[in-house]
């Protein structure tokens, strides 16, 4: 049972040899590949912060100081409408009524968040 052909052993351990190669290879390249992707990405975040581009650092856009203010002038129009009857059927994200009919030019901003 034993009679095994050496050259077929032969040719089945260079098989063998030649698949374990392969694999070697393939577990090397990828290794490379993400030593070399780890590397450029923080080699691209050390040269944007050594260059003062620091996102944490900038200044706060005019679009952010007119949205906090525009946040605060609502929350004061819907405290103040918040009894009127155009308002109290309002529940979508936002929405507008004009309760106080003074005229002033300036309408009021409902606005709901979860």
């Amino acid at each position: 049972m034993t009679d095994i052909d050496p050259a077929a052993r032969a040719r089945g351990q260079a098989i063998r040899q030649s698949r374990l190669a392969r694999a070697r290879m393939i577990r090397h390249r990828i290794i490379g590949g993400a030593l070399a992707l780890f590397v450029a990405s923080f080699l691209l975040i050390t040269i944007v912060l050594v260059s003062g581009h620091d996102p944490a650092l900038a200044k706060r856009s005019s679009a952010t100081t007119v949205a906090s203010t525009g946040s605060t002038t609502t929350g004061t129009s819907s405290s103040t409408t918040s009894g009127a009857s155009t308002s109290s059927g309002n529940t979508g994200s936002s929405g507008s009524s004009s309760s106080d009919g003074s005229g002033s030019g300036v309408s009021s901003v409902v606005t709901s968040q979860s």
